[in-house]
């Protein structure tokens, strides 16, 4: 048995078994008709059921899926900063999280478009519930992150991790990509878990320091002009602010499904400067997975690219005009959203999440 059996993806001995689950799923015609809207769904499925490797899955039928995900459900994805990247050298992503898979998969799509080899990617283990979806994302390089059990059983499961992506990215060469923070931030905030980095350090054998130059951290900031979750996680926010929140069993699912069918306006996607090992160093008594939380904050931030919808919030919420910045149209589409949920509440909660890059860019040009 393989030592990392447990949270690996799949291999691609096992990719032909796990297709010709995808393709008998009863649910697959619905996603065909919506992904590929004029394909044969028969023929697809067959296509589907016929995918022998883990790349002939990403380069044909993930990648073409999310170009028509991009087209149906975005007026364009724009990206920068992606001339940073050498082919063969490996990095370690480090993303804001705003959406539970097209974060990652549009990653992917760029890497693909141009020629680099696609990451593994770091997920939370309840993504796997449905069956389909243990398919899918294991087939697609996801690594399983740990979550819940007891104190001890968690940090043996966080080390085993960690182990696992310092394999990847040291010895096998490999990119990954993880969230900066466990879960998707709800509030639009974009900041950078020290637990995250003091759990990537815990496989290293080495210094903290050392560990994280030697992943090759690049921070990646994704934005979205509209997101088709922002009243759930706005609800979500506002119930727990009342203790009393429980996640439905399917909630997860139904976030992913949202995100991926939902209106998302512009997308743009940035590839920050990667961390260098001077500026990695910290100052005399600081903490250094803290000082490098704080390097990927900063760029993540800055990378975020501010839509209409951005300065729209932030214009209604601290009553400052912003010329140029946005239309009257996103405007009334920003409040028609807005006033959608009944709670006022929950209204607040939905205008400070768009408002907050706006802020989190005042705060960095303060500095």
């Amino acid at each position: 048995m393989d030592s990392f059996d447990d949270i690996r993806p799949f291999y691609d001995s096992e990719i032909p078994e796990a297709m010709a689950r995808v393709a008998e799923w009863p649910d697959l015609p619905q996603a065909i008709r919506f992904i590929y809207p004029d394909a044969d769904i028969e023929e697809t499925r067959r296509k589907i059921g016929s995918v022998q490797t883990i790349k002939q899955l990403q380069s044909t039928v993930m990648n073409d899926a999310i170009k028509r995900i991009v087209h149906a459900t975005t007026e364009g994805l724009t990206c920068s900063g992606i001339s940073r990247l050498r082919r063969g050298t490996p990095y370690l992503f480090v993303s804001n999280h705003r959406d539970i898979t097209l974060d990652a998969f549009l990653l992917q799509h760029l890497l693909i478009e141009r020629g680099f080899d696609t990451s593994y990617i770091v997920f939370g283990q309840n993504l796997l519930s449905a069956p389909v979806m243990y398919d899918l994302f294991r087939a697609n390089k996801l690594v399983r992150m740990p979550r819940g059990g007891s104190p001890r059983a968690f940090y043996d499961s966080l080390h085993h991790l960690s182990d696992y992506i310092n394999h990847l990215v040291r010895e096998g060469r490999h990119s990954v990509w993880i969230a900066q923070k466990n879960g998707r931030s709800k509030d639009g905030v974009d900041t950078t878990a020290e637990a995250m980095l003091k759990m990537l350090c815990l496989g290293g054998g080495g210094d903290s320091l050392s560990t994280l130059v030697s992943l090759n951290l690049v921070p990646v900031s994704v934005s979205y002009e509209w997101d088709p979750c922002d009243a759930m996680k706005a609800l979500e926010l506002h119930r727990r602010s009342l203790g009393a929140y429980e996640k439905a069993p399917d909630e997860d699912f139904r976030s992913v499904v949202a995100g991926i069918i939902g209106e998302k306006g512009h997308v743009h996607l940035h590839i920050g400067v990667p961390l260098q090992p001077d500026e990695m160093a910290p100052g005399e008594g600081m903490d250094v997975c803290r000082h490098v939380a704080g390097l990927l904050d900063s760029r993540i931030q800055a990378g975020y690219h501010l839509m209409p919808s951005n300065y729209a919030a932030y214009s209604l919420l601290h009553g400052r005009q912003l010329p140029g910045r946005y239309t009257e149209r996103t405007e009334a589409k920003l409040l028609q959203r807005v006033d959608d949920q009944p709670d006022p509440k929950v209204r607040r909660l939905m205008l400070e999440a768009y408002a907050a890059p706006v802020e989190s860019k005042e705060r960095l040009s303060a500095l």
